[in-house]
């Protein structure tokens, strides 16, 4: 996987400013040369997209992450600390598609798509999570004559079948003690981020684009050193 160039990531940012965080996970993934394709992508495995998408986080970022969660019992703010090579460490596989699994279940066996991009753009439209999440096990099992708590017993098995497509951190309050175990979505908070450079960005190129009277696409063409050397020289 190699980063994405500013003017790549770029378009991908502005398409998707009005998706939902699965379209936007998956047009941050186009952007970086995995080999799969935008088909492809969209069939993984939730687990093995957020794992790709951990890898972008590094090459764009680096490793170390920085969050703030509410505590839910005192409500204090408090600050973490994580690494995209830590998350990494329960991935598994290598990106096979399509990843199905055998479920045993009231002596029969039940083959079970693990959950995809595809899936969770399907199951936008359910007007309540009870449609969405019958909609996701047909889609995932071809069926729907599942009782409660063969349900539950299919969704645990998938689940299991796929760690990273559910990460949760263990956090613990320095005010009040209380312990919790937050969801991580790494399409989320890697979005947050993407946003926050795309907007840094574009004052750069602005900045630039005044002074010397240059074309967007050519100040995108510079390369990050001379890029930065010209905003020293606009700022001297």
């Amino acid at each position: 996987m190699r980063a994405p160039t500013p003017a790549t990531l770029l378009d991908a940012w502005e398409r998707g400013g009005e998706g939902s965080p699965a379209m936007r996970g998956l047009l941050l993934l186009d952007t970086a040369d995995t080999g799969l394709g935008r088909d492809g992508l969209a069939r993984l495995a939730i687990g093995r997209r957020d794992a790709l998408l951990l890898r972008l986080r590094q090459r764009l970022f680096g490793d170390a992450m920085e969050a703030v969660v509410a505590c839910p019992a005192c409500a204090a703010r408090v600050e973490l600390s994580l690494s995209c090579g830590e998350l990494l460490a329960v991935d598994h596989g290598d990106g096979e598609v399509p990843f199905a699994i055998d479920i045993p279940l009231d002596g029969k066996m039940v083959t079970a798509q693990l959950p995809a991009t595809v899936d969770l753009l399907a199951i936008e439209a359910c007007e309540t999570p009870a449609d969405a999440r019958d909609m996701l096990l047909q889609r995932c099992t071809g069926s729907l004559a599942w009782t409660d708590d063969e349900a539950t017993q299919l969704e645990a098995a998938m689940a299991a079948a796929d760690p990273m497509a559910d990460i949760e951190l263990a956090c613990r309050c320095p005010a009040c003690a209380g312990a919790w175990t937050p969801g991580f979505d790494i399409a989320r908070y890697l979005w947050s981020e993407v946003h926050a450079w795309a907007l840094r960005f574009l004052r750069e190129v602005d900045l630039i684009a005044r002074t010397y009277h240059w074309r967007e696409e050519d100040i995108l063409a510079l390369t990050p050193t001379r890029r930065q050397a010209y905003l020293e020289l606009c700022a001297s």
